[in-house]
């Protein structure tokens, strides 16, 4: 139970910045797709270059967000339309990813060092070093350093207390910020772009923001998961767009015509409601003849069939 909250938790994040573009803005992207993995491939990288995991993901975070920027540049500057200028950037951050990590993959590194150690220096202690509380000198001054990562993998709940609060933490800044003046006219723009322009304010700006943060959010939940999970790949952003997609649905389903926090809650119940559909699917499927690889599928088939829904019942409504 508790890997699958985790794992829906981590995906949300992604969710969110699809819920900025496709929702708030009003700009539909695709680029989450790449980076979501471009982040983590940024945050692995700089892993294996003895960084932090903290530093890593701030940088995995502006490299996600310097992609969203290129898609507002082409949007804005070439008045091209935002889904394709992302299906432009999200094919070129594939090769851009496998050059960051000089492979399709990369594993979250153990240690930082290239040297062959032995048990004191994997460890860092001596196993007198648990009754006399102290750490060998020599570990210290030979400059080898443990890569520490948030995560343990262990599920006894370590993980899921700090994921649940960089969700908790992310929602709190994203609401205050849409509470401020500038948060009023970005989601103003989503629904009027020639009103705020009346304003006096440059539109493309708030296009540039409204991408950026999205993909910001992308980059942040594909770092995470790399940690997590322990890996970096080229096609683990596979779908993310359309995945994240279905997460809003489901969150707008379950909150109807009502949108709390500005409607940032949607992502965070409707990944966590695919995450469990999700594991329904793969444990019980088997019976009907579902595989795995059968996910990706559905997923789409879902969204299809929820939005065709929806258009449906509006007829209906009009007529």
């Amino acid at each position: 139970m508790i890997p699958i909250i985790e794992q829906g938790l981590l995906l949300s994040l992604a969710a969110m910045g699809v819920y900025i573009s496709f929702r708030l803005i009003d700009l539909p992207d695709l680029t989450p797709d790449g980076s979501y993995v471009l982040g983590g491939a940024v945050a692995v990288v700089l892993l294996h270059s003895g960084h932090g995991w903290v530093f890593s993901t701030v940088i995995a975070v502006l490299a996600a967000g310097a992609a969203g920027a290129v898609v507002a540049f082409i949007t804005t500057r070439f008045k091209i339309n935002s889904l394709l200028a992302s299906i432009m950037v999200m094919t070129g951050l594939y090769s851009l990813s496998i050059r960051v990590m000089n492979a399709p993959n990369l594993p979250v590194p153990k240690f930082d060092t290239g040297k062959i150690m032995n048990y004191e220096q994997i460890v860092g202690k001596t196993p007198l070093d648990d009754l006399l509380g102290d750490v060998p000198a020599s570990f210290e001054a030979s400059g080898l350093k443990a890569v520490k990562i948030p995560f343990t993998n262990l599920g006894d709940g370590h993980d899921l207390l700090i994921i649940s609060a960089i969700v908790l933490a992310s929602i709190v800044i994203l609401s205050l910020f849409l509470k401020t003046e500038f948060g009023t006219m970005l989601r103003g723009y989503g629904r009027n772009r020639f009103a705020v322009k009346v304003l006096g304010v440059n539109p493309d700006l708030f296009a540039y923001v409204g991408l950026i943060m999205g993909n910001v959010f992308a980059g942040f939940s594909g770092a995470l998961f790399s940690m997590y999970s322990g890996f970096a790949d080229v096609n683990m952003g596979i779908g993310t767009v359309v995945v994240c997609l279905a997460a809003v649905i489901l969150g707008e389903i379950v909150f109807g015509s009502r949108q709390p926090i500005y409607g940032a809650i949607f992502p965070i119940v409707g990944a966590l409601l695919y995450q469990f559909l999700l594991t329904f699917a793969m444990k019980y499927g088997y019976r009907i003849g579902f595989k795995p690889s059968d996910m990706k599928l559905l997923t789409a088939l879902f969204v299809v069939a929820v939005i065709a829904a929806r258009r449906f019942k509006k007829s209906e409504v009009t007529v």
